[in-house]
């Protein structure tokens, strides 16, 4: 048997991999030109993962390979299967991207929401498939014969003229192997832009100054996770999701026409509470609201309901150990990790009945609503029960819609709690809540949650609302235009207007607060307009 023949007996064995990866995403989700080009990207990828076998002459060493490859491309193609089942589209750098900062507890449940049948039954007749496979995977390997140089020339050759195909033809943006390498090294590079704020408290900013203010300041920012304005009752959602805020009402700004800048945490949170926007993304380095504040003669306090370091270090942590006081509540690793957060409220009034300094700012991180829904709100809040509204039907679907929207319910309770507790200091002070980004739920997209790769509108549709205490409001009379356009990247220049901050980096041309506001395009997915993307008159 010649060594093409025993190649060729061992390609076949990834070819059937391929095919049942590809006959499953053809049933579940019709034919597609995206199918095709993955399966013909991992085709050529089978081939370059199997020619150095031509050069190694150790027969246990070409075994131990072929064993390794084989294992490694079958991990490839399930990953990316599973994914485009999940999301009708395959995986891509921003995702992988995001991948890095999730947790353990959050991927096992990511997984236990969206697995289904035909996942199980896939995984299952996979497992099979590669358990035969592997099996008589090396029989022939004995059979195969040192190669000449000649023939070693030509597979080098080939090899290349595969690798520059793949890459001026773009179908490398399908490759697992190199979105992973892709996605890890932009993550270090965003990561070490961040790395000194943990021992630069104050960062470097020009000229900072602010009023003399003799009187007690505590300002709260409440940071949400994966709440979308569409289904806040408080923005006219059918549901009453947000009866407590709605009763207070008159005492809130509310703006209808804040949006994300991504609709998912990790560029979103560092840019909106850093010097970083679209138009200077890089900036995410150069300085955060947290360092402004604690230039500025503030105590700032980072309380938060979500973990605090993943698999990697988490990019908005760094940001958070700026701050002169720093508590993480959720520390233990696993999916029994179900910590409310209203148990962030007892761990508010500490530092709010704590009198050793006069100015405090205080960001709170919540859970929010974030995956697993059923997580986020105790027994009690469990209320909307009843067929809800959805262009999708199912029971599972009208489950997990009801689930979201208790777990919205409950985030209504402790963000008029906060607001409460701190309107009973008669402090001057104010109460910001906003959310990172918004959620799908089965309006546009037949899926729950948030991918920037299929993004629809609720994913960057977030509420945006600000509680002042009366002095606080007379002293400041801030501009208020409630449909005033704006993108939360610019944050961090609201805040400093909010806190009363100038210094050189801060533009109020970029604060929504501001009478000097000037409107700007809100550009996201790269180049695309919000405005025009989603065909908004």
């Amino acid at each position: 048997m010649t060594n093409f023949k025993i190649i060729r007996k061992i390609f076949y064995k990834f070819l059937i991999i391929i095919f049942v990866a590809f006959v499953f995403e053809l049933i579940c989700k019709g034919l597609k030109i995206s199918i095709l080009y993955n399966s013909f990207e991992n085709i050529l990828f089978s081939a370059l993962l199997l020619s150095p076998i031509y050069i190694i002459s150790y027969r246990k060493i070409q075994s131990v390979y072929i064993y390794f490859v084989f294992l490694f491309f079958c991990l490839c193609i399930y990953f990316e299967t599973v994914y485009y089942y999940l999301f009708d589209t395959f995986l891509s750098a921003s995702s992988l991207f995001v991948s890095l900062e999730s947790n353990r507890s959050e991927a096992i449940e990511f997984l236990s929401f969206y697995f289904d049948t035909n996942l199980i039954v896939f995984s299952f007749f996979l497992f099979i498939i590669i358990i035969l496979s592997v099996y008589k995977l090396t029989s022939n390997l004995s059979h195969f014969s040192k190669q000449s140089k000649q023939t070693l020339v030509k597979v080098s050759f080939c090899v290349g003229i595969v690798v520059v195909f793949m890459k001026f033809t773009a179908l490398i943006v399908y490759n697992l192997p190199y979105l992973i390498l892709k996605s890890s090294i932009e993550y270090a590079f965003e990561s070490n832009k961040l790395g000194n704020y943990k021992t630069n408290s104050t960062g470097d900013f020009t000229n900072v100054l602010r009023p003399l203010i003799n009187e007690d300041e505590v300002y709260v920012v409440v940071l949400g996770e994966s709440t979308s304005r569409a289904h806040f009752g408080l923005y006219n959602y059918y549901r009453a999701t947000t009866p407590e805020l709605t009763s207070i009402k008159d005492q809130l700004s509310v703006y209808s026409n804040v949006i994300s800048a991504h609709p998912h945490s990790i560029t979103s949170i560092t840019k909106l509470l850093t010097l970083g926007n679209y138009e200077q993304p890089d900036k995410i380095g150069d300085g955060s609201i947290i360092q402004l504040a604690n230039s500025a003669g503030f105590e700032t306090i980072w309380l938060s309901n979500q973990r605090p370091i993943g698999v990697y270090e988490s990019l908005v942590t760094k940001i958070a150990l700026s701050s002169s006081r720093s508590n993480f509540l959720t520390t233990i690793q696993g999916v029994h990790n179900k910590v409310m957060d209203g148990a962030l409220l007892p761990e508010l009034e500490t530092i709010l009945a704590d009198n050793s300094s006069s100015k405090k700012l205080i960001v709170i991180h919540l859970m929010g609503t974030h995956v697993n829904y059923a997580n986020r709100y105790p027994e009690a809040f469990n209320i909307f029960t009843d067929t809800p509204m959805s262009n999708y039907k199912s029971n599972k679907i009208f489950k997990t819609i009801n689930q979201y929207d208790n777990a919205v319910l409950y985030t209504d309770y402790v963000v008029s709690q906060i607001i409460q507790k701190v309107k009973n200091l008669n402090k001057k002070s104010f109460v910001l809540y906003f959310s990172d980004h918004g959620e799908e739920l089965f309006k546009d997209y037949n899926m729950a949650g948030h991918n920037e790769d299929i993004s629809t509108k609720d994913m960057y549709d977030v509420p945006f609302l600000l509680w002042q205490s009366e002095y606080f409001r007379d002293h400041m009379q801030l501009e208020s235009v409630l449909d005033r356009p704006y993108m939360l990247d610019d944050l961090f220049h609201s805040l400093a207007d909010l806190l009363e901050i100038s210094a050189q980096e801060v533009d109020l041309e970029r604060s929504i607060f501001s009478s000097k506001f000037k409107n700007r395009k809100r550009i996201i997915l790269k180049n695309s307009e919000y405005d025009s993307y989603f065909n908004l008159n």
